[in-house]
């Protein structure tokens, strides 16, 4: 199964982490795991991707999909839509 989720890191860095597991609970493992191992401050908003498309992604995290211009990362333009 395919699952996403939002995360902070100790360094500011905020992002969206796409990954898959066995169950739901070997899902959670994982993001234990990101947080004690590998310097993320907060992993939340654990979703199960269904149809594994950008528009589900886009759905489920809109907070993602408002990217503004940080550095070389390019805002999302609506009328590309």
């Amino acid at each position: 199964m395919r699952y996403a989720c939002e995360y902070d890191m100790k360094n500011g860095m905020v992002g969206l982490i796409i990954f898959t597991a066995t169950s739901l609970e070997a899902a959670r493992i994982y993001l234990e795991e990101l947080v004690e191992y590998n310097g993320h401050d907060h992993v939340y908003n654990l979703n199960e991707l269904i149809e594994g498309t950008v528009a589900e992604l886009y759905r489920l995290y809109p907070k993602i999909a408002q990217v503004t211009v940080r550095g070389s990362i390019p805002k999302k333009a609506i009328e590309d839509d």
